[in-house]
């Protein structure tokens, strides 16, 4: 299947995610898209070289990957169109949390331009995904990661960054999804697990997942 301006969907997913690392990180790399699409080292760099071609992206070896304007226009639809079938899946059908991401890379490239308009506002024209994540990536965010929290503070979960199934099954299960408040009551030495308060239970959360959950800073609210 092909978009209108002629990139493949794999192409169009490729674009998506260089959009989304370079909001996390100052620089993007092939090996960061090896690892966000599940793909090896050679089919990383075949693509790169097919959207170079196409004047989509600016890349050259051992130096970061950014996108042209038109690539970052591409972009920034796929992940508008994303998130709004996120919306759907979980709002309207009753899809899981943790199944709309998959569903929705499936979909997404298949929306007309017409399509998304009429769901959008059939949506309420929400702001973000069920995950927390933007739905128009230039958006400001000021959210802070829960592991940069003080032991005492108190924040609202935004947003998480990480949408693997397993990741969000097991986020669920401990009731940390956006809109819920949390609070740090310890942190154990040595890149130890942090000690989080949600609603009513206390659990031990390693690091590497805290640094995929963002809190809304104190004066931020959370907008569906």
């Amino acid at each position: 299947m092909r978009m209108s301006e002629g990139v493949t969907a794999a192409g169009a997913e490729y674009l998506e995610w260089i959009y989304r690392i370079s909001k996390e990180k100052q620089s993007v790399n092939p090996l960061d898209l090896a690892r966000a699409l599940k793909v090896s080292a050679p089919s990383v760099t075949a693509m790169l070289k097919r959207l170079s071609t196409a004047e989509l992206i600016e890349y050259q070896t051992y130096q970061g990957i950014s996108l042209t304007p038109k690539g970052q226009a591409i972009a920034a639809r796929i992940v508008r169109r994303h998130g709004l079938i996120e919306r759907l899946l979980t709002d309207v059908l009753g899809v899981p949390w943790e199944k709309a991401d998959e569903l929705a890379c499936q979909l997404e490239h298949y929306l007309t331009d017409e399509v998304e308009e009429r769901l959008a506002a059939f949506l309420g024209n929400p702001t973000t995904c069920p995950h927390g994540q933007p739905i128009d990536l230039e958006r400001p965010d000021r959210s802070l990661l829960l592991s940069d929290m003080a032991p005492g503070d108190e924040a609202e979960v935004s947003r998480i960054t990480d949408e693997d199934t397993g990741f969000l099954s097991y986020l669920s299960e401990l009731g940390m999804r956006p809109g819920a408040r949390v609070r740090l009551q310890a942190r154990a030495p040595f890149n130890g697990p942090l000690t989080v308060t949600v609603g009513e239970s206390t659990h031990a959360i390693g690091r590497e997942a805290a640094d995929k959950v963002r809190v809304a800073a104190p004066e931020e609210e959370i907008t569906p």
